[in-house]
């Protein structure tokens, strides 16, 4: 008897699984959508990952021309090292000596120095990003900790990274979103630079 009743469950399976399957799977897809548009567009301003208005950065380096736009997959020629590669960086070329400003509001979070990128900046901007100086010249004026306005010198320009000597003076800017290099493009309104 007992044989019996599972060869019949296993023909109402075999018969209507798939339908049971299916039926199923929309309901989950339906839910998963429901909650997605309940809670899409609702952030918590106080949430310092969460920017509800787009971020601009001032220009970091006056009286500059892009010298190597950022590029994460078409490879540049590096005259230094005499190789391809990747360059995830906006190169400005200036004067050596030119102010070099934080490009928004912020807090120092480093103070470096590295013998293939030179003297580094750290600028915590909030929402996740971080906004990264390389080769500045050696007399850095700020220390972790401060907080700086838009605008603020907080370098000169130098040409302190030994990976990048042969460029000649020049601030190398990156961007990092949750520990993530991103293009600064995003940021900044170059124009015709």
């Amino acid at each position: 008897m007992a044989i019996n009743k599972m060869s019949k469950v296993t023909l109402r399976l075999k018969k209507y699984g798939y339908w049971v399957a299916l039926a199923l799977s929309i309901g989950v897809l339906s839910l998963v959508l429901a909650l997605a548009a309940t809670y899409a567009g609702t952030s918590n301003p106080d949430d310092p990952y969460v920017s509800v208005d787009p971020i601009e950065f001032a220009v970091p380096v006056s009286n500059s021309t892009v010298l190597k736009d950022y590029s994460n997959s078409a490879l540049q020629y590096s005259n230094t090292l005499k190789q391809w590669e990747a360059h995830k960086a906006i190169d400005f070329a200036a004067a050596e000596g030119t102010d070099v400003y934080a490009v928004l509001d912020g807090t120092i979070t480093e103070v470096s120095y590295t013998y293939l990128m030179g003297n580094i900046v750290k600028l915590d901007v909030g929402n996740g990003l971080i906004v990264v100086y390389k080769s500045l010249a050696s007399d850095v004026p700020v220390e972790v900790g401060d907080v700086v306005k838009e605008g603020d010198v907080i370098g000169k320009v130098g040409n302190t990274a030994k990976s990048e000597a042969s460029d000649g003076p020049h601030l190398h800017l990156e961007t990092w979103l949750n520990n993530v290099n991103v293009d600064p493009n995003t940021y900044l309104d170059l124009g015709d630079k």
